[in-house]
């Protein structure tokens, strides 16, 4: 078995030296392709290109496609029962020109395919788990991989070139071709070539006997399996106008042509429709200058008729329509559905906006806990791969645990654990090959080191080596008082680590605490004695109505006082660990150091300490009690939070009260989805994905006469409140949860969570739709004000309404507040298998007018009553309070204590209207007036434009829209009133009274006297 292994390798260790495919190449004279140079192994990420050593390109694109369209061979790795297996391949693109497949060069049957937009990389020599192994046996230049898909972890292919040459033009044609098929501004878009191959695969899917066409009881079962609640009769209609080819009852079937037009019938949205007809002056195309108008008031966006023009010609696919500058009906689709239409800030997400010159400890840095595990905690492999995909997602901290390895090179693991182990020098490549490709600002290398001095050394040697000029070595600046900003270090890899002090002797090492997270793991697991099947995370208490934090007494923690001795004494007696000097001269900025509590770090802390806080004790500090000491010090030094040891499966802590509390490096697992994650990947899109988001000023400024305390409502002066609308209109194409039975049809909701300080946290539910997953329709409103708007998320959750069991998660959005934008919007959902799904909505958002104190009118009176629910009037198709913990995963059964959840607010009654009255301070009354009546002018204009878009059949929903609308109007005169009698109160030169009121004033007069 050995030997044969050894023969598959041994035959590409000394690749010859001309490959008979590569004839043609020479007679064309491509010169020789060189990558960039890199520390190690090579890569070449989506979208570079290739170059000459002349920086000319080296492959055209013509010649690219011609190489696949004729075909190359390669050879495919695999692993199997008995080694290593390989197999000739011949790699092609098909006759579409959309993906490319694999065929045996033995018995010319396709093994495979992947469709171009899907292909994520291509990366060229030792930079996968796969190669890694073989690195002693391989030649690098010849490894090839394919990284495609979006599933976790990655879908890879594994191939081994004849010579180096063909392995750099199959990476740089397969780049080129994926590039060309989703970038291209003269193709189609991304987004429209995912469409086009997911209806491929449904066809295909549906197509049973493989004809080519669809019979009725096929597209019958297709609409079932896209959730389409069509009826039969319906169905047979749409099946008969779209089978134009059919000459006899007998003949017919769909093609995939007809299909597509079918399906384009099916999904044509009325909304949409309606929107277009209202705003292109009812007819059924927008001119440029009636897109510019829809786009300025309704979308209120700042474009030109020169932008929309551009628009008009990017998105209208209609040739005819192109040629006389009109937008039709599909090509609105698609501008609406792509980022003009995305209620995510492009601008937001694309480029970096914020101010990058404050001080480290001024930002939340996106952080991530034992990067290079893919599952739990005890038994999961540790993978390189693992650290790509946070990286890529912008995270800025990644952990590596590093402990002695055979041969003298250190390892990452899990200690004490039965988790793989991976090669530390491995880790460094990948960090220095994908660090810096999605944002080019510092990254922290968080060591935790439980090596020998000799590997110490090595691990030094190693990061020096690899990282070059990257790796900042200077010391930190001791006339300093703050820490450098991410600008300063842009491009840098600083390293988080223990340091020898000062006034240590020459010698080469010397004592330093050892800091093991993993040390409360096994604590955990050596005090409780449990039946494996049973969660060692601490039990929950009852979901409460409103999330609060626990009074005194109602948990162990509350006693917990951060600047006693006792509260930062470990479980375990802290070993002492020696400490080489070669890697204590590689820490500078960010200084591990043991935290002893808040008073004696005011006194005694430097700018560039940094500790590390366990979950439970960070969450204690984060609470009312601690919280204002907690933000003094997260003003000025690093704090890193991580999980606890009890989170065995790898689960996640709800990260808000500790960003509320200002801690900088809030560590996640980002190899679970879960709830928490995607909080963290909503908040840390932002800023174009640099993983530094600035903290709003209050947190950083705690010098102020009344500091901000997030749960006091009276420092949140600092902070504009801003009053919210949001209208959940509609979705598009959610797909069947895992698990659903066979022609079972999904009854959709969605809960709109509002995130943030504890005064602002609400959640708001629609109706469910019954028996409609393709196109559900709610058309409600929901208008909340928001008081610190700046720590503010909103969550956009769709599940299924299950009556028997736990309500199944469809998928999610995440956005933080002041990066929502305004008009009419589509929300892209994120989640296990909902590619193309989507939420359609309407978002305002203005500065918050305090309402003037006057006693209380019929209207007022009547305002009021309209939120009461009457009692027996409970709405059967209004879920219940959803049970959506923050704290843990979906999935995951364990159960957390209070501190961790997110619980969602009791009753059905979801407000139309604002649903509290807020205590601000006074506002000059002109200024509160103006701005009342500018509000209510954009509400007026946003109501008219909602209630064409949202107009529907059903004569209860018209009733119930007709009623709040007089309720709304009668509430806008009497705040029009309101300001005028503002505007009255303000007057310095008031017109003189009549006869009349002054007969009534000295009758006031006369009748106090008596």
């Amino acid at each position: 078995m050995k030997q044969r292994m050894l023969s598959v390798l041994q035959s590409h260790e000394r690749p010859p030296a001309r490959a008979p495919f590569l004839a043609d190449i020479e007679r064309d004279n491509i010169m020789t392709l060189t990558l960039p140079p890199f520390a190690a192994g090579r890569a070449v990420p989506r979208g570079q290109t290739l170059t000459r050593k002349s920086d000319q390109w080296a492959v055209s694109e013509d010649k690219s496609v011609a190489l696949f369209r004729k075909g190359t061979i390669l050879t495919q790795l695999r692993e199997g029962k008995f080694g290593l297996r390989k197999h000739d391949r011949k790699l092609i693109l098909c006759s579409a020109g959309k993906s490319l497949e694999w065929w045996s060069t033995k018995s010319k049957t396709q093994k495979g395919h992947v469709s171009l937009s899907a292909i994520q990389e291509v990366r060229i020599g030792f930079q996968t788990d796969f190669f890694n192994k073989y690195q002693d046996r391989l030649d690098p230049e010849v490894c090839v991989s394919i990284i495609y898909g979006r599933s976790q972890p990655a879908t890879m292919l594994h191939f081994l070139a004849y010579t180096s040459q063909q392995a750099e033009r199959v990476a740089a044609g397969l780049q080129k071709l994926a590039a060309a098929g989703s970038n291209n501004p003269s193709t189609q878009s991304k987004a429209d070539a995912m469409h086009e191959t997911w209806l491929k695969e449904m066809f295909v899917a549906a197509d049973k006997n493989s004809g080519g066409t669809l019979s009725f009881d096929e597209t019958l079962g297709l609409l079932n399996r896209i959730n389409a609640g069509l009826s039969t009769k319906q169905a047979k209609r749409m099946f008969k106008e779209a089978d134009v080819n059919a000459s006899s009852p007998e003949e017919q079937g769909l093609d995939f042509d007809e299909f597509k037009e079918f399906y384009r019938t099916l999904s044509r949205r009325e909304e949409l429709s309606n929107l277009l007809t209202i705003h292109a002056r009812g007819t059924d195309c927008f001119t440029p200058e009636s897109l510019m108008k829809f786009l300025v008031q309704t979308q209120k966006m700042d474009v030109t008729e020169e932008d929309c023009t551009r628009l008009i010609l990017e998105n209208e696919p209609v040739a005819e329509c192109r040629e006389q500058k009109l937008l039709s009906y599909d090509g609105f689709e698609r501008l609406m559905k792509g980022p003009t239409g995305a209620a995510y800030n492009c601008e937001h997400t694309s480029e970096v906006y914020q101010d990058m010159t404050q001080p480290l400890s001024h930002y939340y840095i996106a952080s991530s806990h034992n990067t290079y595990l893919t599952g739990d905690q005890l038994k999961s492999p540790s993978s390189v791969e693992a650290y790509i995909r946070p990286l890529k997602l912008g995270c800025r901290c990644v952990e590596l645990d590093c402990w002695d390895g055979p041969d003298g090179n250190p390892i990452i693991y899990h200690g004490h654990t039965l988790t793989s182990k991976i090669k530390f020098a491995d880790v460094i490549r990948l960090i220095n090959l994908f660090g810096f490709q999605t944002s080019n600002y510092p990254i922290i290398l968080s060591i935790e080191n439980h090596c020998s001095l000799e590997q110490q050394s090595c691990m030094a040697n190693i990061m020096i080596d690899v990282f070059g000029e990257r790796l900042n070595v200077l010391d930190s600046d001791q006339s300093r008082t703050h820490l450098p900003s991410p600008e300063e270090l842009k491009g840098k890899v600083l390293v988080k680590n223990k340091k020898l002090s000062n006034d240590a002797d020459d010698d080469e090492e010397g004592w330093v605490s050892d800091e093991d997270e993993g040390d409360e793991m096994t604590t955990n697991l050596k005090s409780r004695k449990r039946p494996s099947n049973v969660s060692l995370s601490p039990p929950s208490q009852a979901a409460s109505p409103n999330a609060r934090s626990p009074t005194p007494g109602e948990d162990s923690m509350d006693a917990f006082d951060p600047d006693s001795a006792e509260a930062w004494k470990p479980a375990t007696e802290k070993h002492k660990l020696k400490l080489a000097k070669d890697l204590s001269r590689l820490v500078n900025y960010v200084e591990a150091v043991s935290f002893k509590g808040f008073e004696y770090s005011f006194a005694h802390g430097r700018y560039h300490h940094m500790s590390s806080f366990a979950e439970k004790k960070a969450m204690s500090c984060a609470q009312r009690r601690h919280v204002k000491k907690f933000l003094k010090y997260n003003s000025r030094q690093l704090s890193r939070i991580y999980p606890a040891g009890s989170r065995i499966s790898s689960s996640n802590y709800n990260p808000i009260p500790l960003w509320n509390a200002g801690c900088q490096i809030v560590a996640l697992n980002y190899q679970t989805n879960c709830p928490e994650m995607d909080l963290n990947l909503g908040l840390f899109r932002n800023n174009g994905m640099s993983g530094y988001i600035l903290k709003p000023a209050p947190l950083v400024n705690p010098t102020a006469d009344v500091p901000f305390d997030p749960f006091k409502p009276d420092t949140f002066s600092y902070f504009r409140p801003r009053d919210v609308t949001v209208t959940i209109i509609s979705a598009q194409q959610l797909p069947k949860p895992k698990g659903v039975e066979k022609g079972e049809v999904i009854d959709p909701y969605v809960a709109l969570q509002v995130l943030g300080v504890e005064h602002d946290s609400h959640t708001y539910l629609t109706k469910y739709v019954d028996d409609n997953g393709f196109n559900p329709r709610w058309n409600e409103k929901f208008r909340f004000v928001v008081k610190v708007p700046d720590l503010c998320l909103l969550r956009f959750v769709v599940r299924d309404k299950d009556v028997l069991s736990q309500d199944d998660l469809i998928g999610q959005a995440t956005i933080p507040l002041l990066s929502m934008t305004q008009g009419f919007r589509h929300i892209t959902l994120d989640g296990e298998g909902v590619e193309g799904a989507s939420l359609f909505i309407h978002f305002t958002i203005s500065d918050y007018v305090p309402p003037i104190k006057r006693k209380k009118g019929f209207f007022s009176r009547l305002r009021n009553k309209s939120k009461q629910p009457a009692a027996d009037s409970e709405d059967k198709n209004r879920p219940p309070a959803l049970a959506d913990n923050l704290g843990r995963d979906d999935k995951d059964t364990e159960m957390l204590s209070t501190s961790d959840e997110m619980t969602l607010p009791d009753g059905a009654a979801i407000p139309t209207i604002i649903t509290e009255t807020v205590e601000e301070e006074d506002m000059d009354g002109e200024e509160s007036a103006e701005r009342a009546d500018n509000n209510a002018d954009d509400v007026q204009s946003a109501d008219l434009d909602l209630a064409g878009v949202t107009a529907t059949g059903a004569a209860s929903a018209k009733t119930a829209e007709e009623e709040q609308a007089i309720i709304d109007e009668q509430i806008r005169q009497e705040q029009e009133e309101e300001a005028q009698l503002a505007r009255d109160a303000e007057n310095p030169d008031p017109a003189p009274a009549s006869d009349d009121d002054t007969e009534d004033e000295e009758d006031g007069v006369e009748a106090q006297a008596m």
